[in-house]
């Protein structure tokens, strides 16, 4: 980590974004190279759980729960309502269960 012009800036991996804070506090991220700056988190930065989480935040497809607790699922764009977990959902949340299984600590054999 290095200071530079007012803002923390956390040093470039090989996607050439680096991350910084604004003056007001708010985080965003900047490519040299191309010259441009985001205040969402570009994909190359995120982790798994976040590409994961960000999938499901974009999908059309969206999760609702049943009078009778019962979960359905609902496509705005094509306005397709059913019972079952779409696969790009299903994809991203297994992708996100993998990744905390894999992040959890190994269990004490002694």
């Amino acid at each position: 980590k290095s200071s530079s012009g007012g803002g923390r800036r956390v040093a470039p991996m090989n996607h050439g974004w680096t991350e910084h804070k604004s003056p007001d506090g708010r985080t965003y991220y900047y490519h040299k190279e191309r010259g441009v700056s985001a205040w969402e988190k570009p994909p190359e930065m995120m982790n798994a759980a976040q590409l994961s989480a960000a999938a499901i935040s974009t999908s059309a497809w969206k999760e609702y729960t049943a009078a009778s607790g019962k979960k359905y699922y609902f496509n705005s764009a094509t306005r397709t309502t059913q019972w079952s977990m779409p696969p790009e959902l299903k994809a991203a949340a297994d992708a996100a269960a993998a990744l905390a299984a894999a992040s959890e600590p190994a269990a004490s054999l002694a």
